[in-house]
């Protein structure tokens, strides 16, 4: 088994002839990645080592933060987050503000 035998995942991308596929592969693709790493940064943050370094809520209010701004793209059906429950605490989303800049 070569180099040439790994997984092409680009290779897969361009094969599909299909644009709502393609449309369909980011989006997963995006999803995945973006939930994962709402998710670890919220875990991390909830940590006893990051709590005792004091880092622990700026990591927890990181999280939340992008997912804040990430939920208008969810909205529009660009992004499907899966993100932990306790994460999504109203209390917990309602210290938050987003506000839209107009020209």
């Amino acid at each position: 088994m070569g180099l040439l035998d790994f997984p092409n995942p680009v290779g897969w991308f361009e094969s599909v002839k299909d644009e709502d596929q393609k449309r369909d592969i980011i989006n997963a693709v995006l999803s995945a990645t973006y939930s994962a790493w709402i998710a670890f940064v919220w875990r991390s943050g909830s940590s006893k080592i990051a709590q005792w370094f004091g880092e622990g809520q700026a990591l927890q209010d990181s999280a939340i933060a992008m997912y804040l701004t990430l939920r208008t793209l969810e909205k529009k059906n660009l992004l499907t987050l899966t993100l932990p429950k306790d994460m999504l605490n109203p209390d917990l989303l309602s210290k938050f503000q987003t506000e839209e800049m107009t020209k």
